[in-house]
């Protein structure tokens, strides 16, 4: 049985003070459980947080559903 690698997406706004925190953890975290595991950084601007309703930087994705428990989001914002 063949796995589909997860999609890991670290959202964040500049100067967030957490997400290079949150990268590194989802990194590690998706090495030692799923290797293979897409970890995606995304720096936000301010406009593409409003337009999405963004819940807080750093927000984390897996497939696109936050791993807090908010709504899901769209993946891939550039």
């Amino acid at each position: 049985m063949t796995r589909t690698p997860l999609l890991v997406e670290v959202l964040s706004l500049p100067g967030c003070p957490g997400a290079e925190g949150a990268l590194s953890m989802a990194r590690e975290v998706g090495a030692a459980l799923a290797p293979g595991t897409d970890v995606r950084d995304i720096r936000l601007t301010e406009a593409q947080a409003s337009e999405r309703g963004f819940p807080g930087s750093p927000t984390v994705l897996v497939n696109g559903r936050d791993i807090e428990g908010s709504e899901p989001h769209a993946a891939g914002v550039a």
